[in-house]
């Protein structure tokens, strides 16, 4: 036991405020260890015996450390090597340099021009401005549905290459990855390698979409006027749709009790490390009365001093947040919602069934009930069976 050594993969080590962020970036492990526990993990890292290593931390901090414990906890981490395991090499990181050419003097130069330019053409055309009726960009509710779907995946993928970019730029080997929210598909950007970098340098990594965003906004609205000399034209029209959905979601990345781009951001600002979970388990016990409450596990949680601390004043804005949140829909998407059901209801009351019009709105109609009604019964039915098919017995 005094000669065993134990070898370990490069790792990064990022003071925070309550702790240390300890990392294999290959591997996109991270924990957040106290001083004391990361100088014992150096020295067992430069090659100090287990025996040596326990010695020494008992007479540095005046108490003993249960090593196999620790020992344990690394190798879940995959911070150990293990025997005939090879050493863990640096990832390969590409876009590097377009990364530092999207975010370089001139790239912002040009962002601003496209943003402020945006903003002049708004303020001396009012029919450039952001309103619900610009999403009806062609009389067919359908074409309208369709078009948009299709738009929405480029202006996704436009959002989460920037953060990609963002980070490459630092050399960090983030990734897209096909993720789900509900029964949607969704494309999410892997930004847990800023945990090996300081904490200021991790910001427009997490801002980079909503950069992303403001621009695309800005160059839809500039495309929309200059198709205003001859009288708005259906691109014209689509431009104009388009820049309203990006302009809601970038409202929505400010509801930061739904852990959006602006969540990370405040939370990096706060030093927290996961400040919607403990804010959650306040919020449980506090009305833990409620007979539909689950349990909170928020009096023996392992949660950060600092978190624990701020949980309160999140919970409050968690609570404050579902205000604004309905408040927000009431002016932005219930205007959409009542704009629809008007078009729709007057096609089928009015039209006739030989008519365009009102079998362009049963079709769009049933669209619309497929997207929030079949769709997640079937998902729903997918995952219950799924959750009654038993796992297959473990082999031998």
């Amino acid at each position: 036991m005094s000669t065993t050594r134990l070898e370990f993969h490069p790792l990064t080590y990022v003071q925070e405020r309550d702790g240390i962020t300890v990392g294999r970036v290959d591997a996109a492990s991270f924990a957040v260890l106290p001083e004391d526990g990361v100088a014992l993990l150096r020295r067992l890292a430069d090659g100090m015996p287990l025996a040596d290593a326990e010695q020494w931390y008992r007479r540095t901090y005046g108490e003993s450390v249960d090593m196999a414990d620790f020992v344990d906890a690394m190798r879940e981490l995959g911070f150990v090597r293990a025997e005939g395991e090879p050493l863990a090499a640096p990832p390969k990181v590409r876009f590097r340099r377009l990364g530092r050419a999207a975010f370089s003097p001139l790239a912002w130069a040009a962002y601003a021009l496209i943003i402020a330019a945006a903003a002049v053409a708004m303020v001396s055309r009012p029919e450039l401005r952001p309103q619900a009726g610009n999403v009806f960009f062609v009389p067919s509710l359908l074409a309208v549905q369709l078009g948009l779907a299709l738009c929405q995946s480029p202006a996704i993928l436009w959002h989460e290459w920037y953060h990609l970019l963002a980070a490459r730029r630092l050399g960090l080997p983030t990734r897209m990855r096909v993720g789900r929210r509900l029964y949607y598909a969704v494309v999410e950007t892997e930004l847990d390698a800023l945990l090996t970098v300081p904490a200021r340098q991790r910001y427009l990594p997490m801002l980079a979409g909503l950069l992303a965003d403001a621009v695309l906004f800005g160059a839809l609205v500039l495309a929309a006027a200059a198709d205003l000399s001859g009288g708005l034209s259906w691109p014209g029209r689509l431009a104009l749709a388009v820049a309203y959905t990006v302009l809601l979601r970038m409202s929505w990345q400010f509801y930061v009790f739904l852990r959006t781009d602006m969540y990370y951001v405040a939370t990096t600002a706060l030093g927290c490390t996961n400040l919607d979970e403990v804010s959650r388990a306040y919020l449980r016990d506090r009305f833990r009365w409620l007979p539909w409450v689950r349990r909170s596990d928020w009096a023996d949680g392992d949660w950060s001093p600092r978190d624990r601390q701020l949980a309160p004043w999140f919970a409050l804005i968690t609570c404050a947040g579902v205000g604004v949140l309905l408040v927000t829909v009431a002016l932005w998407t219930a205007p959409l919602i009542w704009e629809f059901g008007t078009r729709v209801c007057t096609a089928l009351a009015n039209g006739t069934p030989t008519g365009p019009g009102f079998w362009d709105s049963v079709a769009s109609l049933l669209l619309v009930v497929f997207e929030i009604v079949l769709l997640p019964l079937l998902a729903g039915r997918t995952r219950r069976r799924r959750a009654a098919t038993p796992s297959p017995a473990p082999a031998g």
